[in-house]
């Protein structure tokens, strides 16, 4: 069953009805789709090709509760610790929830009165990431990669290629994916892949555990950013393993603003950098490599 047929099955009949009333303008809708949005009381959208599109209806509260819990399997208690974070994964569709904070003690321990439901719908280009495949290879296939690009560009979906490349083919290597929120993972990683998962786990711990236990050639997780991501990476930079990660920024000068992903750039983490733009839905990719840093060439 296709991802948008699983959503259809959770979604209100009007909701369904709605969005394939607005499908019929696409061909290929479903791989044009990048996003659902709900919003209680206010009009639900679509996100196909980078453009925003407003659906002619409304969700009440009730509906957006059900929504959730159909998400959840009907058991969103054991979704607690990832709605603390304010997503859940549905199928491998990360499902932002946006509502009020729960606190006790200053420390949010969940959501309700749910707000916004946002559904990332993810995709396999494949052959998307040959361009950023070669470039790691012209580094030698022993320094990091970083791809950025601002949010809902397309980072995820490189990521997830690369890994069907680099993992399979005469030339395959080790690959171990870190997938803390279970989006990087899909069908089209097969038996022939060599591939290991560590779904759910954060990602400092994920990184060091794939590092230190699971011998891989690269290991690839999606938006680091935090400090204790750097750490934990440069903690086990000296076991020789490259990594390759996305961050949030729409250029290389706003990824040097943040203070833990300039750390792991100075410090040499990342051989090349390759950035993302989405014009009318087509890509543009920009690489550039370590040395061509002003930080490098001072």
């Amino acid at each position: 069953m296709k991802l948008l047929d699983k959503l259809y099955a959770i979604f209100p009949l009007r909701l369904r009805e709605s969005i394939k009333h607005m499908a019929k303008g696409y061909f290929h809708f479903e791989d044009k789709l990048s996003e659902i949005r709900l919003r209680c009381e206010r009009a639900a959208s679509l996100t196909v090709e980078g453009r925003n599109l407003i659906l002619p209806l409304a969700l009440d509260e009730a509906e957006l509760e059900s929504i959730l819990s159909a998400s959840c399997e009907r058991s969103v208690y054991a979704h607690r610790e990832t709605l603390r974070e304010g997503y859940v994964t549905f199928h491998g569709c990360r499902v932002g929830v946006a509502g009020r904070a729960v606190m006790e003690e200053g420390i949010v321990v969940g959501i309700d009165r749910i707000s916004s439901l946002v559904f990332r719908v993810p995709h396999h280009i494949e052959g998307c990431a040959s361009e950023a495949v070669s470039a790691w290879k012209a580094m030698g296939g022993e320094e990091g990669l970083l791809v950025y690009s601002a949010p809902g560009v397309g980072k995820t979906t490189l990521l997830r290629d690369m890994a069907l490349q680099l993992s399979s083919g005469v030339h395959a290597k080790r690959v171990a994916m870190v997938d803390c929120r279970g989006e990087l993972s899909t069908d089209a990683f097969g038996a022939h892949c060599l591939l290991d998962i560590l779904s759910g786990y954060p990602k400092a711990e994920g990184i060091e555990i794939a590092t230190r236990t699971l011998s891989p050639e690269v290991v690839i997780c999606d938006e680091i950013g935090g400090f204790d991501e750097a750490e934990s990476i440069l903690s086990v930079q000296h076991c020789g393993v490259p990594l390759i990660a996305s961050a949030h920024g729409a250029s290389i000068e706003a990824l040097m603003r943040r203070s833990s992903i300039r750390m792991l750039i100075e410090c040499g983490i990342f051989g090349a950098f390759l950035g993302i733009k989405r014009t009318a839905g087509h890509y543009t990719y920009t690489i550039h490599y370590k040395n061509d840093l002003p930080i490098f060439t001072q």
